[in-house]
Order: C-alpha cells, then structure tokens, then sequence
C-alpha cells in the first residue's frame, strides 16, 4: 500500500512542477519518454509519461515504458523510491541493483535521466 501511495505523490509532484516550475519544464524540452515502476509479482504498477513538457500517468503496467524498474517487493520499492525522493540517500537505486533489489529493463541511461529529475519534485 505505501509504495502504491508514493508512486502516486511522485505522479502528482512531478505534474504540479511541470505546470509550476520553469527548470523542470527546461529539463523537459524535447523529452518523449515512458519510466515504469512495478513489483516482481505485478500487483503494483505505474508509469509516468513525460511528453509535450508535461507529465501524465497511470496506475497500471504499459507496453511503451523505454525502461521498467522492477523492485523484488513494494516494501523494497517504498524504502528505495523514499530514500531517494526524500534526498537522504542518493546511492539508493544502485545499491538496490547490486543487491539484485531492482531489475532495470530498458535503457539504463534513462535511470540517470530520471534520477536527475528527482530534484525538480523536492
């Protein structure tokens, strides 16, 4: 349920900033792309849609994310996504995928891409 509740605040902060905040509109020129969250067992999902310089998303799987993150469980996601949304530990997402934590499908540079976004939502 927490993850499932995070992925949907992340959703709403990064729509508001796209409306609000200059810099992240900057960070959204020319983008066109799909991030995915889910768990291993699929019973949590969302993507986020940047498109335009805007955010849409949803709560359900899609076939056009260009990259998947894939958390073992949603306790895993919520501490992962909440320690680097939070700002309290950067290293988070990799840390994950060393431990095997997090399956990233797609492209990995889109991993950077998003993580750099984050502060634009803080």
């Amino acid at each position: 349920m927490k993850l499932r509740v995070l992925l949907w605040l992340m959703a709403v902060m990064y729509k508001r900033s796209s409306r609000r905040n200059e810099s992240m509109r900057e960070y959204l020129q020319n983008v066109e792309r799909t991030i995915q969250f889910a768990t291993e067992k699929r019973n949590v999902a969302r993507y986020l849609r940047f498109r335009d310089q805007r955010v849409s998303s949803q709560a359900k799987e899609t076939d056009e994310a260009e990259l998947t993150i894939r958390f073992s469980d949603a306790a895993v996601g919520f501490r992962i996504l909440w320690a680097m949304a939070s700002g309290k530990d950067k290293n988070a997402f990799m840390r994950g995928i060393q431990e095997q934590q997090i399956k990233v499908e797609g492209d990995p540079m889109l991993l950077m891409w998003f993580q750099k976004s984050i502060k634009y939502i803080r």
